[in-house]
């Protein structure tokens, strides 16, 4: 790693702060997903192969 991205970790006060950059506000094939997938995570559901054959049927 470069000593900015280090700089970058150390300084971050919350995980939330090194979400920056050029990708993350691009739109996903998963946008229209999102709250599904989410509730069913929340539900304790983190298998992502599961998830993914939950919503291949929503289209």
């Amino acid at each position: 790693m470069t000593w900015r991205t280090v700089k970058q970790f150390a300084d971050a006060a919350r995980p939330e702060e090194l979400f920056t950059g050029q990708w993350q506000n691009r739109p996903s094939v998963l946008d229209d997903y999102k709250p599904h997938v989410d509730d069913r995570w929340n539900e304790g559901c983190t298998n992502a192969w599961k998830l993914w054959e939950e919503i291949v049927p929503l289209g």
